[in-house]
């Protein structure tokens, strides 16, 4: 049911999202380029060749559906406390996915059901093949599995270098996973060899690991005489008074990097005094890959985002194995300051290859790379081009950030009332659908993105961030005064808002209660490790806990991430509030109408950034990320809320951005190509949504950004070795015979207003 309070040409974004059997929600498909491989028949390749290769040959395997069923699928009937994704990174085929559909195309079982339309699938599936049933699933011969054939654990360069040849010389493609989490599908192939980088160097969290580096300035060579890149991080770093980085490896998680970072300044207290000394910016989920997170733009609301910039704003230098077949390492060479921005602007990008990627790392030569590549473009493509597509990623240098300690506490209505988790003792008919729970939001909104009414500068309301756990509220994490800044706020703009309250029929003694009640909430931390560390006494205790937790389908299967700019969010303050505090009643008992609001934009999101990288200047812009129905897409949304929204989309020749990147789901599409106020219809089969509608791809990129990287890609990449599920792919071209790519798209800025670093 919808609420009654919708705004006149704006859709009711809170309109229910039907989550079922732990996020279990639609299914369908993203369609694929020129696949690679076709027409070669993998069982006839000479694995033994690859396997004598390796550093280890026990490291290569042959896999399939059997493996699917057999290691993946019993960890998804458990119940929630006994559901881990920890079980599932420890299988030995390496197949396993954090949604346990996506392990089909697209992640939907029924692919080669073609004549149904997305929604009689959803039917289809809830009904006589259902939840309870799941017959289509533990079919092994069902072609629409997507498991490789053929999986490697790599753990060397050595390992990848020569997976990638091997790839190359067969013509075949490669697919790509750390975690399991693409919500798309996308770190999982048929007809592939796959890279499983969980047995991969672990840089940060190794015995005696040198991965977090000091940087001191008279320490650190000059950009010309540093032929290796070798202390290229520390140059970036410190330019944008940074004084230290880790360096990660392409096989671990969050949970090995936080306790990493934990363990350094635990240690650094105990030798130093005086408590922690580094925070390092990063996802909310411990069993999620900083690679993948960080290349699809990098959401933090947990770890101090809003102040530090988004995931692709921590990198300083990358290493990647090209399809090309080179192992490259390169990251900003010289910058300029940036009049409104925190960082630098990026002016050049320099890269190195390495010519011995057969032997250890200690015996690795540095030098110019044989090829010209574009180092530029390949920045500009991997930071916010999405993970997957341009290389396989072996190492990533992450600045650290001057340590602040964490408070945590919920808010929003639904902190006001204690059957919504609240700590607040409200009823449901004082807060929800009501004038003080409308507030309540209208503060939020208010605080996060025009702090300046409360006497709060923008600096110290970054402080604060939110994910998007809960409805109706929201997990903030604070840092250093944030969280008295926003709680002091509170009360003054409760105070201010007392009278209007009380005459819109709110009891006094309520509002005094929801001024004061948040503060039994606060919690206090060191660090987030510490808010997510597992202490339940089981095999995974000492981790961070595993989150999201192994569900049916992708979590946003039948909603969109659509990316609320922060005007608009201002400007429609009261109509926002009302929804994110929607509930209506059925037979007397609530149903929850609000969205999950992400609140991980805006302040650093905006600023904090070296101006050339490739995430959308609607991502930029964001106030928050708001997780929509695809039902509610409809003629209003297009006709009237997205032009309200993105105004260019009126008499633009290119489509613009405004879908993120990060929890992006498989049915997500844009409007008719033909006609931009027309929604792309669920009542269509996913080929004649896919032939009709502005894809998914542009709706994250928007169309001009999404040419260049298809360009960057087809540079780096030009017989589709890597060709995952709604990445960007591989143009089919009359001819590409260099990784060059035309000039147009190299330069970030005229070289003349650089500075050498």
């Amino acid at each position: 049911m919808m609420s009654s309070r919708t705004r006149p040409g704006l859709l009711l974004l809170g309109a229910r999202v039907p989550f079922l059997l732990g996020g279990l929600l639609l299914l369908g498909s993203v369609v694929d380029c020129a696949d690679a491989t076709s027409g070669v028949d993998l069982s006839n390749l000479p694995w033994d060749e690859l396997r004598a290769s390796l550093n280890d040959v026990t490291a290569l395997i042959e896999t399939g559906p059997e493996d699917y069923l057999e290691q993946c699928y019993p960890v998804f009937p458990l119940p929630d406390v006994d559901r881990s994704h920890y079980d599932l990174l420890d299988q030995p085929a390496g197949v396993c996915m954090n949604q346990l559909l996506c392990g089909f195309k697209g992640c939907n079982p029924f692919a080669n059901y073609t004549d149904l339309t997305i929604l009689e699938k959803w039917v289809k599936f809830l009904g006589d093949l259902g939840p309870n049933n799941f017959t289509i699933v533990k079919d092994v011969s069902n072609p629409s599995y997507n498991v490789p054939n053929y999986v490697l654990f790599p753990k060397v360069l050595a390992d990848v270098h020569a997976a990638v040849a091997f790839a190359k010389e067969h013509g075949i493609e490669l697919s790509v996973k750390n975690s399991g989490h693409s919500y798309t599908g996308a770190s999982t192939k048929a007809d592939t060899l796959h890279l499983n980088m969980n047995h991969y160097r672990r840089y940060a969290s190794e015995e005696n690991s040198k991965a977090l580096v000091e940087c001191i300035a008279d320490e650190v060579t000059d950009n010309d005489d540093d032929t290796t890149l070798a202390d290229q991080p520390c140059r970036v770093a410190l330019a944008r008074k940074k004084d230290a980085f880790l360096r990660v490896g392409g096989g671990e998680n969050w949970d090995k990097v936080y306790r990493a970072v934990k363990e350094y300044n635990e240690a650094w207290n105990a030798t130093n005094g005086g408590g922690y000394k580094h925070l390092i910016v990063g996802g909310a989920a411990g069993t999620v890959s900083p690679m993948g997170w960080t290349f699809q733009g990098g959401l933090s609301g947990t770890t101090n985002g809003r102040t530090h910039g988004f995931g692709v704003d921590q990198v300083l230098q990358l290493e990647m194995v090209l399809p090309l077949g080179h192992h490259v390492r390169f990251g900003p060479s010289e910058w300029t300051e940036a009049e409104g921005f925190r960082y630098p602007r990026t002016t050049k990008v320099t890269g190195v290859c390495n010519s011995e990627p057969s032997k250890d790392e200690s015996e690795w030569v540095w030098g110019p790379c044989t090829e010209d590549i574009d180092f530029d473009g390949l920045w500009f493509a991997q930071n916010g081009g999405g993970g997957g597509s341009y290389g396989i990623v072996t190492s990533i240098y992450l600045q650290l950030h001057e340590y602040l300690p964490l408070k945590t506490f919920t808010f929003g209505s639904g902190a006001l009332v204690p059957e919504a988790g609240g700590k607040c003792n409200l009823g449901w008919d004082e807060v929800f659908s009501a004038p003080l729970g409308d507030a309540v939001w209208s503060f939020v909104i208010d605080y996060f993105h025009n702090p300046s009414i409360f006497n709060v500068t923008e600096e110290t309301s970054d402080l604060c961030a939110a994910p998007a756990f809960l409805r109706l509220s929201v997990g903030v994490c604070c840092y250093g005064d944030g969280a008295d800044a926003m709680l002091s706020s509170w009360k003054v703009f409760l105070e201010s808002k007392k009278e209007d309250l009380i005459e819109k029929g709110v009891n006094s003694t309520s509002i005094e209660t929801a001024a004061s009640c948040v503060d039994d909430a606060v919690l206090s931390w060191n660090d987030y490790a510490e808010t997510v560390m597992d202490r339940s006494g089981g095999p995974h205790t000492g981790k961070s806990t595993s989150m999201p937790i192994p569900s049916y389908t992708s979590t946003t299967e039948y909603a969109a991430n659509i990316l609320l700019p922060r005007e608009w969010m201002l400007e429609n303050k009261e109509y926002l509030a009302s929804q994110l505090n929607a509930v209506s009643y059925n037979d007397g008992v609530p149903v929850i109408e609000a969205p999950a609001i992400y609140l991980a934009f805006g302040g650093g999101g905006a600023t904090a950034h070296d101006q050339a990288n490739s995430l959308s200047a609607a991502h930029r812009g964001a106030g928050g990320m708001i997780f929509q129905g695809l039902h509610t897409l409809d003629e209003d949304f297009w006709a009237k809320t997205v032009p309200a929204m993105y105004p260019q989309v009126t008499g633009g020749s290119s489509f613009p951005a405004f879908v993120g990147s990060n929890h992006v789901g498989p049915n997500t599409r844009g409007p008719l190509k033909d006609d931009w106020t027309k929604p792309c219809s669920l009542d269509m089969t996913e080929e004649e949504r896919d032939a009709k509608c502005v894809s998914l791809q542009e709706v994250i990129w928007g169309t001009e950004t999404l040419a260049r990287l298809e360009i960057l890609k087809t540079a780096v990449d030009p017989h589709g070795m890597l060709s995952c599920h709604g990445c960007v792919q591989t143009k089919k071209m009359e001819s590409t015979t260099t990784s060059t790519v035309p000039s147009t798209t190299t330069s970030t800025v005229p070289s003349t207003t650089t500075s050498t670093v």
